[in-house]
């Protein structure tokens, strides 16, 4: 119909009508609230990249106050003495069953009777593993506190600053006037690190005044 109406026009002259024309609709593309969602939801390793990183940040603001430090401290210590004797004796017992297995040999070794060289290899096992007991008794406080292992590990750094930057001068060390507690070792409570800082102080005017 479209177009014998426009050949119809055409011959005659006369214009073509509107309707002939197709009318060509625009189609506008929208987004949707549910489809924005979609385009904006993070994938799930991006969601446990963010999640670690929060919990390392919320790790890293944690703190510990000295009373708790020095407390495990000391317990830290008793697990350290605790494992010295167990340690020496299993290493003791070891060498010495060790070496009474060996056949006897009257041939001296390094110009020495044999059983003089087992007894001192069996002693020197024993001071190994009175050696190694702190070590093995440190290692068994930190897996007994896992949790607290960053926390400790951070307060040992800041205490051995203070320690290095509030000690005295090893220089002015004298027999009559030795220097206290070098190294803090003997300090357990925050009382007593204030007791040393006044005997640093102490050192320093002897050594001042009377050297």
């Amino acid at each position: 119909m479209a177009i014998a109406a426009i050949r119809m026009s055409l011959m005659t002259g006369r214009a073509v009508p509107r309707a002939c024309f197709a009318r060509t609709s625009t189609t506008t593309s929208t987004i949707t609230p549910g489809s924005r969602r979609l385009l904006t939801t993070s994938s799930p390793a991006k969601n446990a990249q963010a999640n670690s990183s929060k919990a390392a940040g919320e790790q890293q603001h944690e703190t510990m106050d000295w009373n708790t430090y020095f407390a495990l401290r000391k317990t830290r210590r008793n697990y350290e003495r605790a494992f010295m004797v167990p340690s020496a004796l299993v290493s003791l017992l070891g060498a010495g069953y060790y070496f009474a297995q060996r056949d006897f040999d009257p041939t001296p070794i390094f110009g020495m009777d044999q059983v003089i060289v087992y007894g001192i290899g069996t002693v020197a096992a024993g001071l190994v593993g009175l050696a190694m007991g702190p070590v093995i008794g440190n290692s068994v406080f930190r897996a007994a506190n896992s949790r607290a292992k960053p926390l400790v590990d951070r307060m040992d750094t800041e205490f051995l600053k203070h320690i290095a930057r509030n000690r005295a001068d090893p220089a002015a060390n004298s027999i009559s006037n030795p220097i206290p507690d070098y190294y803090g070792e003997k300090i357990k409570s925050v009382s007593e690190y204030r007791a040393w800082l006044r005997k640093q102080r102490e050192f320093r005017r002897k050594s001042t005044f009377y050297v």
